[in-house]
This record gives structure tokens, C-alpha cells and sequence, in this order.
């Protein structure tokens, strides 16, 4: 068995974080069922969305490794108590801050903006187990949800990867691509925990040889975004289509781009207006990544 044993920050994946963060704005941004259909920009939309679609399934392969990659040769119960305890601070707080945020957003809409938010909410966000379980009420934090879980399980996902090998991580991706219905963090993130438990040391010598210059905030602003930009995406998606109400492919596609653009430039003004002012809480926020 290889493991990864450095402690080194790899800013590699600081930049495929990045990516993957701008990708998932651009899923969002979608004008599907808010806007004029165009057989060209119809296209170009199924385009996006088929490119973005790896990129929650990367950030689980992301997760699970960055979970394993100093894991010792026997870990035990500490090790993984350890572990969940300082995945409560960087993911379950934030987690809960930025429903919490949701709700409050939702419920100023529909007191004072009715129909802004609709269609993107059911009925049960009055409801805390949907606000915060089974929706969530800012639907995107499913996969900080789903990763929660993951977490708590990663004593399984230890087990399973060092003793199945990548045949076992196989076999629960035909699973999972056969039936389709099953945790959609199963498979992504045994990969992750596979390539950090078995193949350690490989990945480890692979990534640090990939030299990029990032911010060093950089997994910050990403996770701010991601927590972040879909309230925002909502809003300024319906509020530009019924401004432009576009109907032509380079109408449609401006709309587009100019809902994710004014999402990434919006949170990341409020990021680096909070970290300025009070770089504290921004560090409750984002987990303490920064």
C-alpha cells in the first residue's frame, strides 16, 4: 500500500479548484425555463452543461484524497475522530451559516419580492429538516451535504479501498453508473480515498511537479462562491430576462454570461469586502482556509 505522507499544499489543485468553481457558476447560470428558446443557443446550453457536469464528481475525487493523503499506515479511531472534529469546523459550520443565509434571503423574497425566487424552491422551505437535510434550501449545498456524510463514513471508505483495491472502487462505479440511484458520493470519493490510500505517493510526486501560481486564498474564495452564488445566479438571471427578455442566440448567450459574470464579480466583492472588515468571520465562513 502507498500513501501520501506530505503535508505540502498542493496549489495545482488549487487551481482545478478554481476551475471547477467557475464551471459550477456557469452550470447555474442557465436560462433553462426562465428565458426564449433558441435552437443555436439550445445547443451551446447542452454544451455547457455536458463540460460542467464533471465538476461536482471531480470535487468529490478532490475530497476524498485531500481526506486520505497524509493517512498513516494503521490509522486509528483518533485519527478519524480527529478528522470529523476538524470537519465540523471547515464543513459542517459553514454549511449550516449559509442555509441559515438562504433561508433568511428566501423568506426577504417572498415577503417582499414574490416570484423572484419562485419556481427554484418548494413549498417545504418552511420546513428546517428541507432548509437544511433533504433540500437543502440552497439547493447547491447538496454536495457539502452528501460530503458530510462521506466523512463521517471515511472509516468505511478506508477499509474498502485498502483491502478491494481499485477493483472494488470499479465494481461501485458500475454500481453506480448501472443503477444510478445510489449516493452520488460513493464512487467519486472512494476514487479520491484509492488514489490517496494505494497510490499515494505517486499522485503526491505527480501534483507537486506541476508548478502554478494562485492566490493563496484561493480555496477560500472557492468555497465562499460555491456557498454562495446561487441566491445571486436566481436573482440575476430572471431580473436580466425580464429586463432584455432575449430571444435571439447572442441575446440568450449575453444573458447568460452576464448572469454568471455578475454572480462571480458580486460574492467575490462581498468575500473580499468581509475578509477585509472582519477577516474572522470570514474565516468561520469558509472554514478556516484562509
Amino acid at each position: 500500500m502507498s500513501q501520501s505522507t506530505t503535508g505540502q499544499r498542493y496549489r495545482f489543485i488549487d487551481l482545478l479548484k478554481v476551475i471547477l468553481t467557475v464551471g459550477i457558476v456557469l452550470r447555474h447560470a442557465t436560462l433553462a425555463g426562465v428565458a426564449g428558446r433558441s435552437d443555436a443557443f439550445d445547443l451551446f446550453s447542452l454544451i455547457v452543461e455536458s463540460v460542467t457536469e464533471v465538476c461536482v464528481p471531480l470535487f468529490f475525487v478532490l475530497s476524498g484524497f485531500l481526506y486520505f493523503r497524509n493517512v498513516p499506515a494503521k490509522p486509528d479511531a483518533n485519527y478519524f475522530r480527529d478528522k470529523t472534529r476538524r470537519r465540523a469546523t471547515s464543513l459542517l459550520v459553514p454549511y449550516l451559516i449559509a442555509n441559515a443565509v438562504a433561508f433568511v434571503l428566501y423568506w426577504l423574497a417572498h415577503r417582499f419580492a414574490p416570484g423572484m425566487l419562485s419556481g427554484f424552491f418548494g413549498d417545504d422551505w418552511r420546513n428546517p429538516l428541507f432548509v437544511f437535510v433533504t433540500g437543502p434550501v440552497n439547493m447547491s449545498l447538496w454536495f457539502i451535504r452528501d460530503l458530510i456524510v462521506a466523512c463521517l463514513l471515511a472509516p468505511l471508505f478506508y477499509l474498502f479501498v485498502r483491502y478491494t483495491r481499485i477493483w472494488g472502487v470499479i465494481a461501485l462505479g458500475a454500481v453506480w453508473f448501472g443503477v444510478g440511484g445510489s449516493p452520488f458520493y460513493n464512487f467519486w470519493f472512494a476514487l479520491g480515498a484509492w488514489a490517496a490510500v494505494c497510490q499515494g505517493e505517486a499522485v503526491g510526486r505527480f501534483l507537486g511537479s506541476i508548478r502554478c501560481n494562485v492566490p493563496a486564498d484561493a480555496a477560500a474564495w472557492c468555497f465562499f462562491i460555491y456557498l454562495y452564488h446561487y441566491i445571486p445566479a436566481i436573482s440575476f438571471k430572471k431580473l436580466l430576462v425580464a429586463a432584455i427578455g432575449p430571444d435571439s442566440f447572442f441575446a440568450l448567450a449575453g444573458t447568460y454570461l452576464a448572469t454568471a459574470l455578475l454572480t462571480l464579480g458580486l460574492v467575490t466583492g462581498v468575500y473580499i469586502l468581509l475578509k477585509k472588515i472582519c477577516p474572522r468571520l470570514t474565516g468561520v465562513l469558509v472554514g478556516g482556509k484562509i
